[in-house]
C-alpha cells in the first residue's frame, strides 16, 4: 500500500512542471515525509485540467456521514475499483496526485528497513480518484523492486511518469504504470536487488 509520500518541490516548480497553476489563495508548504493517516492536503491535478488543487488525503464518498473513517480510504486496489462502495461512485473521478517520493519498508527479520523511492527526485504523478476535496492512491501489485522492497504487502501505487499514461489515467483509459524506480535505504546501507 502506500501511506507515506514526500513533495519536496516548491508551489511554482510544481507550477512549471506541471504547466497548470495553483489558485492564487492556495498555500502549499513542501515536506520530507507526509503520513497518510494526518490527512494531509496534496496537490493535484483532477480530470478538469483547470488548476493545481490541494486535495484531502482519505477519499470521503459524498454519501458518507460524520463517523465515516476516511483511514480506510487513504487507498484503493485498482483490481476492485469499481466494486468497493467507497469508490464505486468516484470511478471516473480521476486525479493525480502530484509527489517527488514515496517510502516503503522491507522486513528483514524482525528488522524494518525504511526506503526512499522515486524517479531520481523528479516531480511525478500517482493514480488516484476524488470525491469533493478528498482523494485516494491507487495501487496494483508490486513488480521488479518494489516486490523486493515491499515484500509483505506486494502492493506499489500506480506511478505515471509520461503525458500519456497521465492522460489515458484522466480520461478512464488503460495505463502501464512505471516501475524502473531509484531508491535508497534510509539508513544507508547498500541494498541489493533481491
Amino acid at each position: 500500500m502506500c501511506f507515506h509520500v514526500k513533495v519536496t518541490k516548491t508551489k511554482e516548480q510544481i507550477e512549471k512542471k506541471s504547466r497548470l497553476k495553483f489558485k492564487p489563495e492556495v498555500t502549499f508548504i513542501p515536506n520530507s515525509h507526509f503520513k497518510g493517516f494526518d490527512h494531509p492536503k496534496l496537490p493535484v491535478i483532477t480530470d478538469q485540467q483547470d488548476f493545481i488543487h490541494l486535495f484531502e488525503w482519505g477519499l470521503v464518498p459524498h454519501w458518507a456521514g460524520n463517523d465515516f473513517n476516511s483511514n480506510n480510504t487513504l487507498n484503493a486496489r485498482i483490481e476492485t475499483l469499481d466494486e468497493k462502495p467507497s469508490f464505486r461512485d468516484s470511478f471516473k473521478n480521476r486525479c493525480a496526485i502530484l509527489v517527488d517520493g514515496f517510502y516503503e519498508w522491507r522486513h528483514e527479520g524482525r528488522d524494518k528497513i525504511k526506503y526512499d523511492i522515486g524517479i531520481n527526485n523528479n516531480l511525478f504523478c500517482l493514480a488516484g480518484l476524488y470525491s469533493d476535496e478528498t482523494f485516494t492512491i491507487v495501487t496494483t501489485e508490486a513488480v521488479g523492486i518494489m516486490d523486493f522492497i515491499h515484500n509483505t504487502k506486494h502492493r506499489m501505487p500506480v506511478v505515471l511518469n509520461d503525458g500519456e499514461n497521465l492522460m489515458n489515467w484522466l480520461n478512464c483509459e488503460p495505463v502501464k504504470p512505471f516501475t524502473d524506480f531509484s531508491y535508497h535505504r534510509e539508513d544507508g546501507q547498500v541494498s541489493l536487488f533481491g
